[in-house]
């Protein structure tokens, strides 16, 4: 249940060797769309990280789809607000429930799961020990502004973003409010990103503005561009980089004891 009384459900994956009371380290992964959603069915990603030792939470935040268009609509214009308090809140369950710990997790996500992992870095930015951002929105208003441009001012899908995320002018403040390139200073953990050179769905762009907001701040993070990626699609040879440089990112920050 979300901090406003909002029922919420999500997916925790578990090692199979895993001892009952135990509490391995957690990745939160938050899905992308963000109006898609998780099912209890084959995630590789998933899969991959609970075979290191981790185990995966993946909450249906309000926005997501396939609970109604009730729940869904709960989720416009709520990036960065309580789309995000939704993800803390089921952390913090599972840590009440005696199911993890407090102090031994991380938050990765990919598109709108990646903005949300930015989101925590700057947000709540003591939270989880380390983030990975995988393609993920960092500037709203920029990216607001280059959706515009690339689909023009009266499409379907534009008007479908300003309902959902904000309007660039008229929203502008709000949307600074909530783009972690805008807040870089506050961010005390380290940060992986990964972001394909061939995106067309957010921009390189958006990891190259938090990367500059990053250095100027001084932070700790590694920004990794995989030359022959798009959004929807890696090559073989960057998916084997992908793979390597999360997996060694969470055994650097988040070990598997």
């Amino acid at each position: 249940v979300a901090r406003d009384g909002l029922a919420l459900t999500g997916y925790l994956t578990r090692p199979a060797d895993a001892a009952p009371d135990s509490r391995p380290p957690l990745i939160v992964m938050p899905h992308g769309g963000p109006e898609m959603r998780d099912y209890f069915d084959y995630d590789r990603d998933v899969q991959i990280l609970v075979a290191q030792g981790y185990q995966v939470f993946q909450p249906n935040f309000r926005g997501s789809s396939g609970y109604g268009k009730i729940f869904a609509d709960r989720g416009r214009r709520e990036w960065g607000r309580a789309m995000q308090t939704d993800l803390d809140d089921g952390f913090d369950y599972l840590v009440g429930a005696g199911l993890a710990d407090a102090g031994r997790a991380c938050i990765f996500g990919f598109s709108y799961g990646g903005y949300a992992a930015l989101a925590a870095a700057t947000l709540t930015p003591d939270k989880y020990q380390c983030i990975i951002d995988g393609a993920g929105p960092s500037d709203l208003v920029a990216m607001m502004r280059w959706e515009r441009k690339e689909e023009g001012y009266d499409s379907e899908s534009y008007k479908y973003l300003v309902e959902h995320v904000g309007d660039p002018q008229r929203d502008k403040n709000a949307l600074e409010a909530v783009s972690p390139a805008k807040l870089a200073d506050r961010v005390t953990r380290p940060i992986l990103i990964l972001h394909g050179e061939d995106d067309g769905i957010v921009p390189y762009d958006q990891s190259a503005r938090m990367e500059k907001a990053l250095k100027k701040a001084g932070k700790d993070f590694k920004l990794v561009k995989l030359k022959d990626s798009g959004h929807r699609y890696m090559s073989d040879e960057d998916e084997q980089t992908y793979y390597t440089e999360i997996l060694a990112f969470l055994r650097e920050h988040l070990p598997v004891v």
